[in-house]
C-alpha cells in the first residue's frame, strides 16, 4: 500500500516536473545556467537513481559557484555509479574541493581519478602544480615527470621539474632538466627566462663541482638579463635572488676588486651583509657606498640602523639626521628613531623638537576626522603645513630649472659658481630633479647637496626653509615666498616666441609666470628687448616690487668662458671625431601648451639621416619638453645624443654651427660669432599657432625652409663661417652683457646686495595703483562688465596703474572674453590660480566661519585670517595697491581677499 501511495504521489507531481523540464530546456537554449540549475533540481523524483543526473546537476551548481551543493551532488553521483566508471566524477569532485580550499581532499580525489586516467595531461598538471605550491617537491616532480613523458617539450614544466630537483638537492637530476631547457631555448621568448635558466644550470654546475664551465653559463645569464641590474651588480645579484648568499658575497667582493667605485654594488653587498647580521662588515661597505653616492635617503638610514644595532648612538644620530634630510616623503618613523637616539645621547631638547616634527601631519584641534583624512594627502595642504612649521634658514639655497628637468640653465650656472666658493662652504644646496638619474656624477657624492622631486614633502619643506630661491621657470602653484626669503627669477630664455598675454592661446596671460615674477625679489634680463617685453607679457609692469636688472644670462658664461680642458672632456665623452666639424641641432617642441606638445618624429629622423650623410659630427639635443615624445624613437646610430648631465651651453662650446628653429638657444650662441642656421620649414603654421616676436629680417644667420636648403646652408657655412654685419648687429642687440661675468654680477647682487655693476631697469610710475577683483565675473550682466571695462580704461587714461585679477575660466567664455579684451593693453591681467595652500586646521576654520559669521571662538578667526593672508602673498607677493575694488561681492573668498587687502 505504501508503494502505491508513493507512486500516486509522483503521478500527482508529474505536471510540475514536466513544466520544470520544459523550463530547463528553454534556459538551456538561452545559455542561462542559473535558470537551468533552478529547474533541473525539481527532476530528482524521477532521476534519483541516475548518477549522470546528479553529475550534471553538480556541474550546474559548480558553474553557479554553489560549492557545497556541487559537492553534495557529485558525491551522490559517485555513490550511484559503478566503480569502473567513476573517473570523471572524481576529477570534477577535485575541482570543487580546490574551490573550497580543501587541498588534501582535492589532491586525494585527483589521484583517484589519475588511477583511471593516468595520461590526462590537464589532471597531471594540476596535481604537479598543487604539490609544487605545497612545496611537496618529490610528489610534484613525479607528477611532472609523468606529464613530460606525454609533453616532452613543455618548457614551463621542464623548468618546474628542474626546480623541484634543485629544492630536493638532487643536483644531477636538476642539471639534466636545466640542460634540457637550454636545448630547447629557442622556444623561450622571454629574455629574463633565458637569463634565469642559464644561471640555474651554472648554479648546478657549481654545486656539483663539475668540470663544466659555470662562468660561461653565468655570462650568458648576464647577457640576457633585463630586470636585475646585473650590468652593475654582476652574477652576485642572481646568487642573492636565489638565496645563494655565500656565493653572492663572494661574487660581489670579486667584482669590487675589479671596480672599487661601483657604489651600487657596494650598497648591495652592504645590504646583504646587514641582512645576514654581519653588521660591522656591512658598515664598512655602507660607508664606502656613501662616500661615492649620497643621494638616496634609505642608504643613510640603513647605515644609521647598523650603528644603532651596535649601540653606537653618536654615529647612528649622524646618519639618521642625513637620512631625514633626504627622504622625499615625510617619514614619521625615521624622525622618531632619530629622536630616540638623541634622547639616549642626552640631547633632550633636539629630541623633543624631532618628536614634534614627526607629528607634523597629525590631525589638528579644529579639524574633524573626515576633514583631515580627505585633505591631508593634498600637496597644497601639506605645503601649507610645512610653510607654517619650518623657519627660514640662512644657509639654504633652493634651485629649480624647468620644473626639475635637470641641473641646467641660469640656476645651474649660479650654482656652479657658489658651490665651492669659500663664502658658501657651510651652505646646503637643494636641487629639484625629476629623476635621480639626471644628477651629474660629479655632484652625487657631495654632502651639502640634497635632491628633491617636485611636489613632494621634501620639496615643500626646503622651499619653505631656504633663504634663497632660484628658478628659471615656475615653482609649484601653491608656493608662497615668505617675507624674509629672497627669490631670483632668471627666466629660461629670450622671448623669440610670443608668451603670456601676447600668445593667442593665453589672451589673459599665464597664472604661474605672473605669480612667480610678482613674488620675485630679483629678476634678471639679458638685454633691453627683454627688459621691455617681459613685464608687459607677464603683466607685472608698474606693480612688481622687486628689482629687475640687465646683467646678461649666467648660463652664457659657460659658453663664453669654457676652458680647452672642458671642451676636450665633452668631445671625449660624446665620442666626437675632432678631425670633423660639429653641428648641434636643437629644435623646440610644437603645440600650444606644454601638456599638449607634439613633434613630427618622422621628419626629424629623415632630416637627421640626411645631415648625417655629410662628413660632420651631428649632435642632437631635444628640448626637455619634447624628450618624452622621442624616448621610443630610433635615432640613427651615427647621430650623437648627449646625456642629460651635459649642459646645452656646454654643447655650444664644441659646435661649429648651431641649427635651431624657434628655440631661443641661438641667442646663447651669438657670443661665439659662429654660424647659426634657422630651420623654419613650418614657419607659417608655427606663427599662426604660437606667434613670434621677431620676423625673419631680425634673425642672425642663415634661414632654411626645406631640408635641401638646410643641407646647402650647412655646406656653405662650413666654408664661410665669418659673421655678417647683420649677425654682429644682432649680437650687440641681444647679448650686450654677455661678457663671461654675468654669474659674478648676479651673485654679488643677489647674495651680497652689491649693486655696483648692476644696470637696473627703471620702474614705470603711475598716479595711483588699482586692483580690480573680477574673479569669474560671476553674476555680472553684460552692462556691468562693460562698466568695469570702461572704468578700467578711464583709470588708465588718467595715468593710473590698473590690474585685474581674473579667473582663467573667463577665457573659455567667448562672450565675456570679448568684452574683457576691450580693456586697454596697459591693464595687467593677473590670472587667478585655484591651488590655494591651506592647512587642515584652516580648512576647518574657514568652513566654520562660513557657517557662522560670528565666529564661535578666536582660534577660528586667527586660522582663517592666516590662510587668507598667505593666499594674498601667494597671488601678489609684496605688491600693495592704493585702491582695491571687488566685483565678486557674493563670493566669500573674494570678500575675504578684499577685506584683508583694504585693512
Amino acid at each position: 500500500m505504501v508503494k502505491n501511495k508513493t507512486t500516486n504521489k509522483n503521478l500527482v507531481k508529474m505536471p510540475e516536473i514536466l513544466s520544470r523540464y520544459m523550463a530547463y530546456k528553454w534556459y538551456n537554449k538561452q545559455g542561462n545556467t542559473r535558470g537551468m540549475y533552478h529547474n533541473y533540481k525539481y527532476l530528482e523524483p524521477i532521476k534519483k537513481s541516475n548518477p549522470n543526473y546528479f553529475f550534471h546537476l553538480s556541474k550546474l551548481a559548480f558553474t553557479e559557484k554553489k560549492w557545497e551543493q556541487a559537492l553534495k551532488y557529485v558525491n551522490k553521483a559517485i555513490d550511484l555509479q559503478a566503480a569502473n566508471i567513476k573517473k570523471d566524477f572524481f576529477f570534477h569532485k577535485s575541482n570543487i574541493l580546490f574551490k573550497q580550499k580543501k587541498l588534501a581532499a582535492a589532491l586525494s580525489s585527483l589521484e583517484i581519478y589519475l588511477e583511471y586516467r593516468p595520461e590526462d595531461e590537464k589532471a597531471l598538471l594540476i596535481l604537479g602544480d598543487e604539490r609544487f605550491k605545497l612545496k611537496e617537491w618529490d610528489k610534484a616532480s613525479k607528477a611532472y615527470e609523468v606529464y613530460l613523458n606525454l609533453k616532452p617539450e613543455d618548457i614551463n614544466i621542464i623548468s618546474k621539474t628542474a626546480d623541484c630537483y634543485r629544492f630536493l638537492e638532487e643536483y644531477k637530476n636538476a642539471e639534466l632538466k636545466y640542460e634540457q631547457l637550454l636545448n630547447n631555448i629557442h622556444l623561450v621568448k622571454d629574455n629574463q627566462e633565458k637569463s634565469k635558466y642559464h644561471y640555474l644550470l651554472g648554479l648546478m654546475v657549481l654545486h656539483m663541482n663539475s668540470k663544466k664551465d659555470a662562468s660561461y653559463l653565468f655570462n650568458k645569464s648576464l647577457h640576457f638579463d633585463q630586470q636585475w641590474n646585473s650590468e652593475k651588480l654582476g652574477i652576485g645579484v642572481f646568487h642573492e635572488k636565489f638565496y645563494q648568499y655565500d656565493y653572492a658575497i663572494k661574487a660581489y667582493k670579486q667584482n669590487l676588486s675589479l671596480n672599487s667605485t661601483n657604489y651600487v654594488l657596494l650598497y648591495r653587498l652592504a645590504s646583504l651583509l646587514d641582512q645576514l647580521n654581519y653588521v660591522e662588515e656591512a658598515i664598512l661597505y655602507y660607508q664606502e657606498a656613501l662616500k661615492l653616492y649620497k643621494v638616496e635617503a634609505s642608504w643613510h638610514y640603513a647605515l644609521g640602523l647598523c650603528y644603532e644595532k651596535l649601540s653606537d648612538f653618536k654615529n647612528a644620530a649622524i646618519w639618521y639626521e642625513s637620512a631625514k634630510a633626504r627622504y622625499l616623503k615625510h617619514n614619521e618613523s625615521v624622525i622618531i628613531r632619530f629622536a630616540n637616539v638623541l634622547n639616549k645621547l642626552g640631547r633632550t631638547q633636539e629630541a623633543n623638537e624631532n618628536y614634534q616634527e614627526a607629528n607634523l601631519f597629525k590631525k589638528p584641534i579644529l579639524a574633524t576626522g573626515p576633514q583631515h583624512k580627505n585633505n591631508i594627502s593634498k600637496k597644497a595642504v601639506r605645503y601649507a603645513i610645512a610653510y607654517e612649521y619650518y623657519e627660514v634658514e640662512n644657509n639654504i639655497i633652493f634651485y629649480e630649472s624647468l620644473g626639475g628637468a635637470r641641473l641646467m640653465g641660469n640656476p645651474y650656472a649660479i650654482f656652479e659658481q657658489v658651490l665651492h666658493h669659500q663664502d658658501f662652504e657651510n651652505f646646503v644646496h637643494v636641487w629639484v630633479v625629476n629623476s635621480f638619474n639626471n644628477i651629474p656624477e660629479e655632484f652625487q657624492a657631495l654632502e651639502n647637496i640634497i635632491y628633491v622631486k617636485k611636489g613632494t614633502d621634501a620639496y615643500a619643506k626646503y622651499i619653505s626653509k631656504a633663504k634663497y630661491l632660484i628658478c628659471n621657470s615656475t615653482f609649484e602653484p601653491y608656493v608662497t615666498r615668505k617675507s624674509n626669503q629672497l627669490y631670483l627669477q632668471t627666466s629660461h630664455g629670450i622671448f623669440y616666441k610670443t608668451v603670456g598675454r601676447d600668445s593667442a592661446e593665453t589672451p589673459l596671460g599665464v597664472a604661474g609666470a605672473t605669480r612667480n615674477l610678482l613674488q620675485a625679489t630679483h629678476i634678471i634680463v639679458p638685454n633691453e628687448f627683454m627688459a621691455n617685453k617681459q613685464p608687459k607679457s607677464y603683466s607685472i609692469e608698474g606693480i612688481h616690487t622687486g628689482e629687475i636688472a640687465q646683467v646678461g644670462y649666467p648660463r652664457i658664461d659657460i659658453t663664453k668662458s669654457a676652458s680647452n680642458e672642458k671642451r676636450e672632456h665633452i668631445e671625449s665623452t660624446l665620442g666626437i671625431d675632432v678631425s670633423k666639424k660639429t653641428i648641434v641641432y636643437a629644435p623646440t617642441w610644437r603645440g600650444t601648451t606644454k601638456s599638449q606638445n607634439r613633434f613630427d618624429t618622422e621628419k626629424l629622423i629623415s632630416d637627421l639621416k640626411l645631415m648625417a650623410n655629410l662628413d660632420i659630427n651631428v649632435v642632437f639635443r631635444g628640448h626637455t619638453i619634447s624628450n618624452a615624445l622621442l624616448k621610443d624613437v630610433e635615432i640613427p646610430n651615427n647621430i650623437i645624443i648627449p646625456p642629460p648631465n651635459i649642459q646645452t651651453n656646454e654643447l655650444l662650446n664644441i659646435a661649429d654651427i648651431v641649427i635651431s628653429d624657434y628655440s631661443s638657444v641661438f641667442f646663447d650662441f651669438l657670443v661665439t660669432e659662429r654660424p647659426i642656421i634657422h630651420y623654419l620649414y613650418d614657419i607659417e603654421d608655427y606663427t599662426r599657432e604660437r606667434g613670434l616676436n621677431l620676423d625673419e629680417s631680425e634673425l642672425p644667420g642663415s634661414i632654411a625652409k626645406s631640408i635641401n636648403e638646410l643641407i646647402n646652408a650647412i655646406e656653405n657655412k662650413l666654408k664661410n663661417p665669418a659673421p655678417t654685419k647683420a649677425y654682429l648687429k644682432a649680437k650687440k642687440r641681444f647679448s650686450p652683457y654677455d661678457d663671461g661675468r654675468s654669474s659674478e654680477r648676479v651673485i654679488r647682487w643677489f647674495f651680497y646686495g652689491d649693486t655696483e655693476e648692476i644696470d637696473f631697469v627703471e620702474k614705470k610710475k603711475s598716479q595711483e595703483t588699482y586692483l580690480l577683483l573680477a574673479g569669474g565675473l560671476s553674476g555680472l550682466r553684460e552692462k556691468e562688465i562693460n562698466d568695469l571695462v570702461a572704468y578700467g580704461n578711464k583709470l588708465i587714461k588718467e595715468k593710473n596703474s590698473v590690474s585685474i585679477m581674473i579667473k582663467k575660466s573667463v577665457a573659455q567664455d567667448d562672450k565675456k572674453l570679448k568684452l574683457i579684451k576691450q580693456l586697454d593693453s596697459k591693464v595687467n591681467f593677473i590670472v587667478h590660480d585655484i591651488n590655494t595652500p591651506k592647512t587642515t586646521q584652516e580648512i576647518a576654520a574657514i568652513s566654520t566661519a562660513q557657517d557662522n559669521n560670528k565666529h564661535s571662538y578666536k582660534l577660528v578667526e586667527e586660522s582663517k585670517n592666516l590662510s587668507f593672508q598667505r593666499e594674498i602673498r601667494r597671488l601678489l607677493g609684496d605688491t600693495q595697491f592704493d585702491h582695491v575694488i571687488n566685483f565678486e561681492t557674493q563670493s566669500y573668498y573674494w570678500n575675504q581677499i578684499e577685506n584683508l587687502l583694504v585693512n
